[in-house]
Order: C-alpha cells, then structure tokens, then sequence
C-alpha cells in the first residue's frame, strides 16, 4: 500500500481526499432513519465510521513503526511519522463531531463514559507522543512513540468492549442491527474514510521533509 502512496501526487491526494469525504458524506445521507434516533442516527453512525478509520490507521501507523525499527528503511520512517501527524487532528475531529452527537441525540454530552474517557484518553496519549517526535530529533523514540500510541489504542479498545450498564452508547449498533441498509451505509461511510485518512498522509509526508530540507 505505501508502494502506491508513493506514486501519488500531492494534486491526486487532494482528489482523493475530496473523492472520500464526498462518499463518506453521500453513504450517510442514503442510510436509512432510525426509530427512536430518526435522522439523527446518520450523524452517530458517520462519526463512529470515521473513528474507526482512524483507527485502521493508527494500527498501521505502529505496524510501519515495527517495521523501521526492524529495517531501519527510512521510508517506513517518513510515512510512520506522516500518519501520526495527519491522524491526530482526524481523530480529535471525530471526537469533537461525536460530542457534538451525543449533546443532540441523547441530549448530553457523555463526557463521563468510557467511551469519551478512551477517547480522550488516547488523545493525550497521542499528543504526547507526537510532541516528542517532533522535538526530540531521536528516529526510535519517534517510533517508540508512535507504537505506544497504537498499543494504547488497542487498550483502550479492549476496555471498552468490557460489558458496562451505565455506557449510554450501543455497543456494535450497527453489526447488530437487522437493516442491511444500516451495514451498506456504514461500509460506504468507512470506505471513504478510509480513502481520506491514507490520501491525508501523502502530503503531510511532503510537507515534513520540506520542513525538515529547510531546517
């Protein structure tokens, strides 16, 4: 997949960035209305696709990590440190949007769940981490950062998949619901996210070696 990342030009990425979020927009507004949620279900269900395709590639972002400090290939190293740049504001832009969600269809904020407290939680996590790259001119702390980041992704994911009777969020709301138009609209919305995640990094990548030929 980075092999095909490489070829593309920064003018194509934008394209594809536009091409994903457009999909990911249009999936949303075919998904059908919810019962209780109404129309208000397509928000939720967007901005959980969204997550979880910052979250595909925060779990790619450690892997290339892996990678370098096995190769030493410092492209894996370029594009490790793109994707912890280009997904720190994708996630808390989900964040932000789930929030938003939660206020408007249960009528709070919810900022006292685990789920909220994960995501958060992540988010200081990956800032720290980042700051660190970015400061400290040292390629395994970077690395070692950006796996940090990704195994407390996946700890955090595991603590919220515990059963909690005071989660106000459905658990898998959308694999366990028995509308198909719910699973095809979600594919759609993931798929274009995903597509706007990966298009993201390729001229964040750009942008930092700039940045650093310039230093």
């Amino acid at each position: 997949m980075l092999a095909v990342l490489d070829r593309i030009t920064n003018r194509t990425a934008y394209i594809a960035m536009a091409a994903g979020i457009s999909l990911s927009l249009i999936a949303a507004f075919l998904a059908p209305q919810d019962v209780e949620l109404g129309a208000w279900v397509r928000l939720t269900i967007w901005h959980g696709m969204l997550k979880w395709a910052c979250i595909v590639g925060i779990f790619g972002m450690g892997l290339v990590a892996v990678l370098y400090l096995v190769t030493k290939r410092e492209k894996l190293y370029d594009w490790a440190r793109a994707l912890q740049v280009a997904l720190l504001p994708l996630w808390v832009l989900a964040v932000v949007i789930g929030v938003m969600a939660a206020r408007l269809v249960w009528g709070s904020f919810n900022l006292a769940e685990r789920r909220m407290t994960m995501s958060l939680g992540y988010t200081v996590v990956a800032a720290v981490a980042l700051m660190f790259s970015l400061f400290w001119d040292n390629r395994r702390v970077s690395s070692a950062g950006q796996i940090v980041s990704a195994l407390a992704m996946g700890f955090g994911l595991w603590w919220i998949s515990l059963p909690d009777p005071l989660d106000v969020h459905p658990a898998s709301a959308v694999m366990s619901s028995d509308n198909i138009g719910f699973k095809i609209a979600a594919f759609g919305m993931v798929a274009g996210c995903l597509v706007w995640v990966f298009a993201t990094a390729v001229p964040v990548r750009r942008w930092l070696a700039r940045v650093e030929g310039s230093v």
